[in-house]
């Protein structure tokens, strides 16, 4: 299945020396995403490939010391907002090609072009499709392909390291992330949310490494679209593994953080409200299902529970179960704003001014809205991306608060707190009271008193009186502060 329209895709030419508004707040532990317990700075990456069986197989594989100029680096792309306000706020992927010649340029476009063809061939990927962008950086190397293939001991001279036989494993396709993330970064003025690192290569072989945001994959291979959907379940949605093999037999330890994966059965987790409790029992055609508590996760065969039978997070080409989709989806809104575009918010409004809302814009549905003048609900406008204040009788005189929401109402979140926190936006704005010539006192009332102190202020000759701003007191200032006193307040 292909989304209704392709994503955004950008394209610029590195050499192999070139050298927050949205920003991510990961509240949990993720599933081998930090560094390694026993070795400070150093990344455990994801290497996972199909089993005998059908199923993924793999291990985690500590890998490059991040220093602390990578890391740095790493922060600064992820959080980098050049172009926000003049374009839309995306999420923005970035491939990098590694073994690709001068020569080989187009090969690396095809290369891209095939896996992002069915990218977005699974929910919740294919509704939030138009909150991605895809950019691709040709990055030039001196030789063809990459290390150790097809077997040890081949080296070339690539720009990016990418080498099989990672961490002693032949189908752990490594990269050096720090040249990965400059590369990636020199090559896109966004934010870099995601860098996808391809090598020219048929061999199967990836890696995830969520800590930074960076996963590899063949450039070739019959799986590579299926291989980097399934990084990006670990490195957007924070989602653990949920094969059973890399790890003890039986888990011991206590709850994990991952959205998918729990140490609690389904009775445990409905009577104690832990987890993917709010989803028992669903079944839905788009998601793998039905939700229960399957035994088997997180590299061990016992003690870990996963919310579906067979899904992404356990074998490739297969659908994301609907916690997961729930918690891909929270993280799309940490990158993405609900509000597309709107008036500013500084802006100077007056009684009769129209304000505007545009939310983002999802396949399939739109974003809820709902406008609020001075707390309470203008019905007539729900839904509405405009708002005209001069249809709705505000006194001219006084100030108001206008405040409009936007909510996605997905039926795939069910957290209200995921809800609220993430899916959700608010803006708002101040309606200045207009002021009224003819208000002489400066009372903000309009009565006779006000012509009272005119006249006083008129026959003592004080400048405020002076209309007209001539210089002289005569009848025309009478008729100006006459025609002011009758006519509306300005601003």
């Amino acid at each position: 299945m292909r989304p209704t329209h392709a994503p955004l895709i950008f394209s610029v030419l590195l050499s192999a020396g070139t050298p927050a508004a949205a920003q991510r707040f990961h509240d949990h532990d993720r599933a081998c995403h930090a560094v390694h317990p026993t070795l400070p700075g150093v990344e455990l990456a994801h290497a996972c490939w199909p089993g005998e069986n059908g199923l993924l197989t793999g291990r985690r594989i500590p890998v490059e010391t991040l220093d602390p100029e990578t890391v740095a680096l790493r922060e600064h792309l992820a959080n980098r907002d050049l172009l926000r306000g003049s374009v839309p706020n995306r999420i923005d992927i970035v491939f990098v090609g590694d073994g690709y010649t001068a020569s080989q340029q187009a090969l690396f476009h095809s290369d891209v072009d095939n896996i992002v063809a069915d990218l977005f061939q699974y929910e919740p990927f294919i509704t939030y499709e138009p909150f991605f962008r895809i950019h691709r950086v040709e990055v030039i190397s001196n030789e063809s392909g990459v290390d150790n293939d097809p077997t040890q001991g081949i080296l070339r001279d690539t720009a990016l390291d990418m080498a099989f036989w990672c961490g002693g494993t032949e189908r752990a396709l490594c990269v050096s992330v720090s040249k990965a993330l400059n590369h990636a970064g020199a090559g896109v003025s966004t934010d870099v949310d995601q860098v996808v690192a391809i090598a020219n290569t048929t061999k199967y072989g990836g890696v995830g490494y969520p800590s930074s945001n960076v996963c590899t994959s063949s450039g070739r291979n019959s799986a590579a679209t299926q291989i980097v959907i399934h990084e990006l379940g670990h490195s957007l949605g924070n989602l653990a593994d949920e094969y059973t093999y890399g790890g003890p037999t039986t888990y011991t330890g206590g709850e994990l953080g991952p959205a998918n994966v729990s140490i609690y059965s389904q009775a445990q987790q409905v009577s104690q409200e832990r987890k993917w409790w709010r989803w028992m029992g669903v079944s839905n055609g788009l998601f793998d299902g039905p939700v229960g508590t399957y035994e088997g996760g997180y590299y061990s065969e016992q003690g870990v529970f996963r919310p579906s039978n067979n899904s992404m997070m356990r074998s490739l080409g297969r659908r994301f179960n609907l916690p997961s989709a729930e918690e891909l989806i929270k993280e799309f809104y940490r990158e993405v704003r609900p509000i597309e575009d709107a008036t500013p918010t500084d802006a100077d409004l007056a009684y009769n001014d129209t304000l505007f809302c545009a939310p983002v814009q999802p396949n399939g549905h739109d974003l809820n809205i709902q406008w609020e003048v001075n707390g309470q609900i203008v019905f007539s406008a729900l839904d509405q991306t405009s708002l005209d204040l001069s249809t709705l009788g505000l006194d001219p005189n006084t100030e108001h608060t206008v405040r409009v929401t936007v909510v996605d109402n997905t039926p795939w979140v069910r957290d209200p707190v995921i809800r609220d926190l993430f899916l959700t936006e608010t803006r708002e704005w101040t309606v200045n009271a207009c002021t009224h010539p003819g208000d002489f006192d400066g009372n903000e009332e309009l009565n006779i008193f006000d012509i009272l102190v005119f006249i006083e202020a008129y026959n003592q000759q004080d400048p405020a009186a002076d209309f007209d701003a001539n210089g002289l007191f005569n009848f025309f200032d009478v008729a100006s502060f006459i025609t002011a006193f009758n006519g509306p307040c300005t601003r």
